[in-house]
């Protein structure tokens, strides 16, 4: 019988950074895509309050997850933004603004991104089906109440994959003077003067009932945020001894 030719090896595309790159020219890409100026002076703020620093944090709490979901996600800029750093990834995101998320869409397609899909679907009642690698959400809970948060949080935590993350870039409520910067930048964005701030204790509570592990970095930063992250695992196939300094381990 002739042999079979060997089937060629399938070779995964390399991150965008794995090599050297212009941030500044990156990013541009991705907001010069949006038509709308006021979308585009949008996007250009939300670069600058999530700036490089924080995307780095975030993009390494991303390292080794492929299906990626973003509850949240707005117009999809930082979903444009992961997809196109990571061609590797399948990111998901949902926002309850239709248009918003056809302005996402739209903008994956003329970045020629088949990783990124992007759906309408609330928050407060996310109905979702499939499990996840890592599931983000990046300034959102402060915009829903507590309850709806609890519940969202369960949600995330029962759709996340064995070895999965919850990755909440948030805000916290001190010092005084950033959250009250941080409080009256969302009234203007939002046009509402309902927010739901907690503090880290309050995220701890919360986090503590679905997750073993739980991490907190606090980002400081030159403009008036009180920034933080959230990092959350569950740790059953893993070795305790090997935890970090500052991690909560639960078990």
């Amino acid at each position: 019988m002739p042999e079979l030719a060997a089937t060629p090896p399938v070779i995964a595309q390399a991150a965008h950074n794995a090599q050297p790159y212009d941030y500044r020219r990156f990013v541009a890409k991705i907001v010069d895509v949006y038509d709308s100026p006021l979308i585009r002076a949008y996007c250009k703020a939300r670069f600058t309050i999530i700036n490089i620093n924080i995307l780095q944090m975030l993009s390494l709490c991303l390292r080794g997850k492929k299906r990626i979901l973003d509850v949240g996600c707005g117009f999809g800029l930082f979903g444009c933004y992961f997809s196109s750093m990571y061609p590797e990834i399948e990111y998901c995101g949902y926002d309850l603004n239709a248009r918003r998320v056809r302005e996402a869409n739209l903008a994956a397609e003329r970045l020629g991104l088949r990783n990124a899909r992007f759906n309408v679907g609330d928050a407060r009642d996310l109905a979702i089906d499939e499990q996840y690698d890592a599931i983000m959400m990046v300034d959102l809970l402060h915009h829903i109440d507590d309850t709806a948060k609890s519940t969202l949080l369960g949600i995330c935590a029962s759709h996340l994959a064995a070895d999965g993350r919850l990755i909440i870039k948030d805000v916290t409520t001190r010092p005084f003077f950033k959250i009250a910067f941080t409080w009256a930048l969302d009234v203007v964005m939002t046009k509402s003067f309902d927010m739901w701030y907690w503090n880290e204790k309050r995220f701890y509570q919360k986090l503590d009932r679905h997750f073993d592990r739980i991490e907190m970095y606090p980002i400081t930063d030159w403009l008036p945020y009180p920034h933080v992250i959230y990092l959350c695992e569950n740790l059953a196939d893993r070795d305790s001894d090997a935890m970090e300094p500052g991690a909560t381990d639960r078990r």
